[in-house]
Formats: structure tokens, sequence, C-alpha cells
């Protein structure tokens, strides 16, 4: 496990390597740096934010008809 100090938050974070899969997402950088600060207001990372995100349209879709569980 590392720890790192983020100057911008006065508090050490903790980052623990993780055995989920990995997603490349190429994004406008004014959508990463609003997406940043959203995140950080809700105490997440943009990573988790944007899972949290996918997860919630995930199951709108499901719940809509578009999406099954078998396609």
């Amino acid at each position: 496990m590392a720890v790192q100090y983020n100057e911008d938050a006065p508090m050490i974070s903790q980052t623990v390597p993780s055995k989920l899969p990995r997603v490349n997402v190429y994004i406008d950088p004014d959508l990463k740096e609003t997406g940043e600060r959203l995140a950080k207001k809700r105490f997440r990372s943009l990573s988790n934010l944007m899972a949290w995100l996918l997860l919630q349209e995930v199951e709108r879709a499901k719940q809509s008809g578009e999406l099954t569980e078998d396609k």
C-alpha cells in the first residue's frame, strides 16, 4: 500500500493496488477538470466516480429494457 500526501487536500491518502480491469478513456480536458472537482466534493476519486456513473447507466438500461442480462 502506498501512502501519498496531496497538497490540494491537506490529508494523507492511501492507494491500494487494484485487481480490477483498467479502462482508458479519452475525454475533453474541461470535462476531466470538472469531473475531478465533482469527485473531490463527493470524496471520491475520478476513477471511482466514473465507475459509479457507468453502474448507474447500466442499471437504468436494464430497467428500461434497453439492455438485457444475456445481451
